[in-house]
């Protein structure tokens, strides 16, 4: 019990660390869907690299996010419950089947939106993993592609996701595409087609991003490729 006291109690610390920061951003929407608690439910998609500034498109608007099940993600799940979001437990990776199946029912039930990271937990860097696409064709939402960029930022450069966050009085823009829509009884051949499109629609619209502060964005994994590795 004492150390589920210090988990809130650090996660209060960083979430209020966290909400000051963000109310300093100066922060440009194109594109915005609808963001409000009410309303049609919406399912969106995202580079892991963007989730920090991402909490702060849904901030206090109830929308679903899942917290892995380790020790982090417990500290992960009071942090972003304190922030206004509804947490489902599980990942990609251990867990993931419980914890997308918690997101689907929950989403399904309600018309809360939704957000994931589509190339989380691990990675591969900018690949769709298959979960966004099962939670769109079994629950009948949209699929909305957001970026974000930010003009002063810190990079996370260790990290695989290349996560950053915005510092203090930064600049930042927030993109957001055409829907996806996935139908009930989507063939794989359709399902392949409609993560291609989600792939291609971040990626131009990630470049879209970090062009409004004068930065190229060219993938990892297209450099890779293109380098002949």
């Amino acid at each position: 019990m004492l150390t589920s006291f210090f988990t809130f109690l650090k996660a209060s610390l960083i979430a209020g660390l966290y909400g000051g920061t963000a109310l300093t951003w100066r922060l440009k929407e194109l594109g915005r869907a609808d963001l409000k608690p009410k309303g049609d439910g919406k399912i969106y998609a995202h580079w892991h690299g963007d989730e920090l500034l991402m909490l702060r498109l849904g901030q206090f608007s109830g929308m679903a996010v899942m917290a892995s099940r380790s020790k982090d993600g417990e500290l992960m799940k009071w942090v972003l419950k304190i922030l206004g979001f509804r947490v489902v437990r599980g990942s990609s990776s251990k867990g993931g089947a419980g914890g997308l199946k918690g997101l689907l029912d929950f989403v399904a039930k309600t018309d809360a939106h939704t957000s994931l990271a589509v190339d989380g937990p691990r990675g591969p860097i900018y690949e769709v993993k298959p979960g966004i696409l099962a939670l769109a064709q079994k629950t009948g939402k949209p699929i909305v592609p957001v970026v974000g960029a930010a003009g002063w930022r810190f990079v996370f450069k260790k990290a695989w996701n290349q996560c950053y966050l915005p510092l203090p009085f930064s600049s930042c823009v927030a993109i957001y595409g055409e829907p996806i829509w996935i139908s009930p009884t989507a063939t794989d051949a359709e399902l392949e087609k409609a993560k291609e499109d989600l792939k291609n629609s971040l990626i131009s619209l990630k470049g879209q991003a970090e062009e409004k502060f004068h930065r190229t964005f060219l993938p990892a994994v297209r450099q890779s490729h293109l380098h002949g590795a």
